[in-house]
């Protein structure tokens, strides 16, 4: 690792200051204008579930097909084989650079989506769309690495709870686009959408100064990719393979086996892509699996609540709105203005109230408004109230597992450690929507408009965000990190390089 000698340069960032003279910096229209750009990338990324989800019936008319888990399964499949080799380039080759090929391979598969003449080559751009799941990661790694210090932590939350105008007014766009030209369009604004971002990235976004000089450990980023593919790929069949066929069980082992040889090499690897002992240690195993706590039940609740709103009225008249995609905005613009309250009231005080305890806030509102919707979602209140308690937890758990990240390790190895976390977001939410709709299907009604799911499958998936939620609860009451003064202690790239 080279050290650099301090810049006379007074855009350089990553100079050494005074205090007065940072406080000077606090939020320039640079600072401002970078925020926006990552802020757009991380609302996209986190918010695609709800947009996806608002046109899953039309894709599924579109394309004739039953078969709509895929949509969202097949995006996870692809982060999961690439998020380790991009964690590991980030940190090599520079998390800005990494950030603007991913964002435009994933608008490229867009507009792969956008065009497609059959549902298997929708389901090929859909995959190239799972890059898009990276890039709030590598934005949040390159805040670290190039924003001044006291700026981290709010930058960090709003990166994953957004600035709002965008999250409350998705629903209607998605609404407006699938009512108007229907539900493939969604995939052309998300593609436009992403081709802006790049343009903000290379325009307002510094590289960061770190870069770490080692070798690319091409067999251990192998191991750890085709193991998640195969967990993720067997878990997108489970519902028509069974739980308990060969073929499931089969893809299980094997996925599990690549994690042990993953384990075994890079226990003796020179340069691992990344070292066993750091996994092991307390910060980084609690917010690994914290990680995978809180993203099931997130999307659960976003892939379920366009479902049920469109869905006509059940035989037993328990559950279903018969509402057109327009009408799902109406439900999840308040649940995301309730997730932009929280992350920023999260994120504003972070200094003082650090991060641990505003999530078991967000976990325990969660799990609240899930077992809500489980078993009171028979009117459009009930609906909207309970996905005010879900709004609010995901703003704060969405906000708080950055920062978290964030101390679990040290700034040259937070490409890769960032990576690591999102993989067991993404395995997280292919363990949970495949669950739930297998729950679902054995639930399933046919009408003239379509097959749809009843309301006893509706509660086990609920009840199983809420189970999740609990799992986060206890992981945050021993977790060692988090606190106040974590937050204020926070090491960056600047503070690396100059030593």
């Amino acid at each position: 690792m080279t050290t650099n000698p301090p810049s006379l340069d007074p855009l350089d960032e990553t100079r050494p200051t005074s205090a007065v003279d940072e406080n000077a910096r606090y939020w320039t229209p640079r600072w401002i204008g970078a925020l926006v750009v990552v802020v757009m990338l991380g609302e996209l990324a986190t918010f695609s579930y709800s947009l996806v989800g608002t046109a899953l019936p039309g894709i599924g008319l579109h394309f004739h097909t039953a078969d709509l888990g895929w949509t969202i399964t097949v995006a996870n499949l692809v982060t999961a084989v690439a998020v380790a080799m991009i964690g590991k380039l980030a940190d090599l080759r520079g998390k800005r650079n990494l950030l603007v090929i991913v964002t435009t391979l994933s608008a490229v598969g867009g507009v792969v989506s956008a065009m497609a003449p059959n549902y298997e080559i929708f389901l090929l751009g859909r995959g190239l769309q799972g890059l898009l799941y990276v890039t709030p990661a590598l934005g949040y790694s390159l805040i670290r690495d190039v924003f001044p210090k006291p700026l981290i932590a709010f930058a960090i939350t709003v990166t994953f709870t957004g600035a709002g105008a965008l999250l409350v007014v998705a629903p209607f766009i998605a609404g407006w686009l699938i009512d108007s030209f229907g539900p493939l369009s969604v995939f052309w604004c998300i593609a436009a959408f992403q081709a802006v971002c790049v343009i903000g990235v290379l325009c307002l976004l510094p590289e960061s100064p770190l870069k770490v000089k080692s070798r690319l450990d091409w067999l251990g980023a192998i191991l750890l990719g085709v193991g998640g593919a195969l967990l993720v790929f067997g878990l997108g069949n489970a519902g028509t393979w069974g739980w308990t066929s060969v073929s499931f069980l089969g893809f299980m082992v094997a996925g599990i086996g690549c994690f042990a040889a993953w384990v075994w090499w890079d226990s003796s690897f020179p340069e691992p892509i990344i070292e066993i002992s750091l996994l092991r240690t307390r910060p980084m195993w609690t917010t690994l699996v914290l990680n995978f706590a809180v993203y099931g039940p997130a999307a659960i609740v976003v892939s379920l609540i366009p479902l049920i709103v469109q869905m006509p009225r059940d035989p037993s008249g328990e559950i279903g709105f018969g509402s057109d995609a327009f009408g799902v905005a109406l439900y999840m613009a308040p649940h995301g203005a309730a997730m932009v309250i929280g992350g920023f009231i999260c994120g504003a005080k972070a200094m003082r109230w650090g991060i641990r305890y505003p999530m078991m806030v967000g976990c325990s509102s969660f799990a609240i408004g899930s077992t809500g919707l489980a078993f009171l979602h028979s009117e459009s209140w009930q609906v909207l109230l309970w996905l005010l308690f879900c709004g609010i937890g995901m703003g704060a758990t969405y906000g708080g597992l950055p920062n978290l990240v964030v101390q679990s390790a040290p700034p040259e190895k937070q490409g890769i450690t960032s990576s690591i976390m999102l993989s067991a977001q993404n395995l997280s939410s292919a363990v949970a929507v495949q669950f739930v709709f297998a729950m679902l299907a054995m639930n399933a009604f046919t009408t003239e408009l379509g097959t749809f799911f009843g309301p006893e499958g509706y509660r086990i998936a609920f009840l199983t965000a809420a189970a999740f939620s609990v799992a986060g609860l206890v992981v945050l009451k021993v977790m060692p990190h988090g606190r106040a003064s974590d937050v204020r202690s926070v090491t960056t790239a600047s503070d690396v390089v100059t030593q």
